[in-house]
């Protein structure tokens, strides 16, 4: 080791020493030159053994003999970054480039600690003189395409991406990577183009030709879509992802009785396991909670499923939660009873025909459906005290549910399952939310969101706690734009964004959402009455007063 470091040095010193003194073409020792070089060997030296000060120390005096070298410079700007002082590390490396800009060494080095500092739009500009430098080189290419990536300049990263892909055709990581970034751009014409490339060239070609019939539904074009995943149904009837994006074709169509004969189609095939045409069905069902849209198609395929398998449990518990959604309680109470007759060992069934329960109001018949769970599943200890929890929450027995929960928490198989810790931990934060215990719900919050990190409802309720006891905004922001993309039709998720710009004091923008989220439910009054907050804000107290009195009356309903 110690012999490359004695080689770097000397190789260094070319620049450190004064120059050699020639006479008759012979060189002449230069005392000032050799002992320029033991003191950078000896600071070089300091700086391998982690006494950086002691490095910068000797490469100083260097400097302070030959301030234009740049081999010295940068010598400084390594110590400084060991001593974990990056402003001053870079401050030296910005000298050496400057006396040396076209030092590829000296380029890539100032730009990985700009980088670093998180001044990704110096760090671009570094590595596009470093790509310039050698041009073809792709590995420069790809550290500055993720670098403008860093910079949040996607078009100018995806250029990159392209010329990359022009120099090297083949290269199929970089195709994906262009693909990828063509449909976040929304570039889909470019994307159809680039990813009919990697079929031709792919041997896995089912994903990629159903990606190729989605960016056909993003341009407009139905009839190649339509083409396109029947051609993968008929590769593969068991494809559910090409039946899913097939009906899905329909229903932004609005064709019906193309839906209801491609459905009919799906539900007759032997080859589709029945478990695959519930789960496409329930799929339907979640769509259609947050996109209305979906509600008809969903009912649709709800009674088509039925209509094949009208004795199976799975199904009539299926058709009952939809029917839960839809606020048809009576019917989803028959066929959960129903259900049960065929099927007293699922638990869900019972669990569901509680909540049948709870959207008619019988309370007294929920409690004694806990009862007679109890008895008919002891063994399923925890899982019986979180549907117990459920009927002590559904009667606003908000201390009782939350010891119920607590104790339920700390038992040993509740992590076993994820979803019964987060039904649990849900329950029990919304508890403490009604108990008005902030502290113990955001700590709910975040340990639910670090077990289930893509739960938007969780994002959203956290955001909302943290916005109502003004602590950490910009989390709350964060959490609350994450909701938001995710779902970008909930009022409720929408509300709780504007919420955060008032308390902010971002008034406009507060405005201009709570608006958005008033226009997609002016029956909430919570989003009235902080419309009409922001409005006190902005010097319309009419507007406000206006606003405060609809609520009212929407609260006495």
């Amino acid at each position: 080791m110690l012999t490359a470091v004695f080689l770097l040095c000397s190789v260094a010193l070319a620049a450190c020493s004064s120059g050699s003194i020639l006479s008759e073409n012979k060189p002449v020792r230069d005392i000032s030159a050799e002992s320029s070089q033991q003191v950078f060997v000896d600071a070089s030296l300091k700086n391998i053994k982690g006494d950086h000060r002691g490095a910068i120390q000797g490469y100083l005096k260097l400097l302070k003999a030959q301030p234009e070298n740049a081999a010295v410079n940068y010598a400084i700007s390594k110590s400084y970054v060991g001593l974990g002082k990056p402003d001053s590390a870079r401050y030296y490396a910005e000298k050496a480039l400057q006396l040396e800009p076209s030092n590829k060494h000296y380029l890539k080095y100032l730009a990985a600690l700009s980088h670093r500092m998180n001044d990704f739009s110096r760090a671009s500009v570094l590595f596009r003189k470093l790509a310039d430098l050698e041009p073809g080189n792709i590995d420069d290419l790809s550290l500055l395409a993720l670098e403008y990536l860093s910079a949040d300049q996607p078009e100018k990263s995806l250029e990159i991406f392209q010329e990359i892909l022009r120099l090297d055709p083949k290269n199929k990581a970089t195709r994906a990577q262009v693909l990828l970034m063509e449909i976040q751009l929304s570039h889909y014409k470019d994307a159809i183009g680039t990813v009919s490339g990697l079929i031709d060239k792919s041997d896995g070609q089912e994903k990629l030709r159903l990606t190729l019939g989605e960016l056909y539904i993003q341009t407009g074009q139905y009839e190649l879509a339509y083409k396109t995943f029947r051609e993968l149904i008929g590769d593969n009837p068991e494809f559910i992802p090409a039946w899913l994006s097939l009906l899905e074709v329909s229903v932004k169509k609005n064709e019906n009785t193309v839906f209801a004969n491609d459905l009919d189609q799906f539900y007759s095939s032997g080859k589709i396991p029945l478990k695959q045409k519930i789960d496409l069905a329930n799929f339907f069902l979640v769509r259609s909670s947050r996109d209305t849209t979906f509600t008809a198609p969903a009912r649709t395929m709800i009674s088509e499923i039925s209509r094949h398998y009208p004795s199976n449990s799975e199904v009539l518990m299926l058709s009952a939660r939809f029917r839960i959604q839809q606020k048809e309680a009576v019917a989803a109470e028959q066929e959960l009873r129903k259900a049960l007759t065929l099927n007293s060992e699922d638990i869900d069934i019972w669990e569901e025909l509680i909540s049948s329960l709870f959207v008619q109001k019988k309370f007294r018949e929920a409690r004694e459906l806990v009862y007679r769970i109890k008895k008919h599943f002891p063994a399923l200890k925890t899982r019986n005290m979180v549907i117990e929890s459920e009927v002590l929450f559904q009667t606003g027995r908000y201390k009782n549910c939350a010891k119920l929960l607590e104790k339920a928490l700390v038992q040993k198989d509740i992590r076993k399952e994820k979803w019964l810790f987060v039904q649990a931990a849900t329950i029990l934060a919304f508890c403490y939310d009604r108990l008005d215990l902030p502290d113990k719900s955001i700590d709910i919050y975040e340990k639910i969101l670090e077990v289930d990190p893509g739960n938007n409802l969780m994002m959203n309720n956290l955001a909302y706690v943290l916005a109502q006891q003004g602590k950490e905004l910009l989390k709350a922001k964060e959490l609350s734009v994450k909701a938001v993309r995710a779902e970008p039709a909930n009022a409720g998720f929408i509300d709780t964004l504007g919420w955060i710009y008032y308390m902010q004091g971002e008034y406009e923008s507060a405005r201009e959402t709570l608006e958005k989220a008033a226009a997609l439910n002016g029956n909430e009054p919570e989003i009235l009455e902080h419309l009409a907050e922001v409005y006190e804000k902005l010097g319309n107290p009419q507007k406000a007063r206006e606003l405060k009195e609809q609520a009212i009356k929407l609260r006495s309903r």
